[in-house]
């Protein structure tokens, strides 16, 4: 039996699917939220295909050598900000032009073959809230364009002449980032406060006193996987 396995967060994969059967109405299309889902998809389907949509499961190698059509993934920025939280570096860096990238799934994070990339530019007004909602609307624009090629299971994706042109951003510059200097100026606070922005998963910390501080959060809005959620 032909597979397509969706890895995404279960709050928002009934809208991440409905493109992809609609594309297939007779392809079986599993939702995996977690490795152990993913391993069970795997089980008793052949070939299989992998297409990841905001998720933060990293599919380790020897599952990847399992499917037997391929592995994708919607990264939520383009070729430039490979890695962690695109949104927030192209914010810090002032960036007047963002985008999306679907890429082949390798062993290495945010470095296979590219498959198709979408770009905008940044409104003046955009925090982070704003680039991330307007990323998650060109993930799925992007997802519809694809649909069609994602869930013919036997033909490979072709490649375009993008590729990844920067260092891959990690958990531990992002952090860096959220940290304040004690010797921070109004100007770089208003730079970092645009790129994190608050929330119960990101936030500016600063230390006193041998003590860590982290800036509330006003509640609201926060993002995950590119979507705008409520708390």
């Amino acid at each position: 039996m032909t597979r397509l396995i969706l890895l995404t967060e279960y709050g928002f994969a009934d809208v991440v699917a409905a493109p992809l059967r609609a594309a297939a109405p007779d392809l079986d299309v599993r939702i995996a939220a977690t490795l152990a889902d993913l391993e069970s998809g795997l089980d008793g389907a052949a070939p299989v295909r992998i297409v990841s949509f905001g998720s933060g499961v990293i599919v380790p190698p020897a599952l990847l050598a399992r499917v037997g059509a391929g592995a994708y993934n919607f990264h939520p920025g383009p070729p430039a900000y490979p890695g962690i939280f695109p949104s927030v570096f192209a914010l810090y860096d002032g960036a007047g032009d963002f985008g999306v990238t679907l890429h082949e799934m390798t062993a290495e994070i945010d470095a296979g073959p590219i498959v198709a990339v979408a770009e905008f530019p940044i409104a003046q007004g955009w925090d982070r809230l704003g680039l991330d909602t307007a990323s998650f609307t060109a993930l799925m624009t992007l997802l519809e364009r694809s649909a069609k090629r994602l869930t013919d299971l036997q033909t490979p994706l072709t490649h375009t002449t993008h590729t990844w042109s920067a260092p891959r951003r990690t958990r531990k510059d992002f952090n860096a980032l959220c940290h304040l200097p004690d010797d921070v100026t109004p100007e770089e606070f208003a730079r970092r406060y645009r790129a994190v922005g608050e929330g119960p998963d990101h936030a500016l910390t600063f230390t006193r006193f041998g003590r860590s501080f982290r800036l509330q959060s006003r509640g609201g809005d926060v993002v995950r996987g590119g979507q705008p959620v409520k708390t």
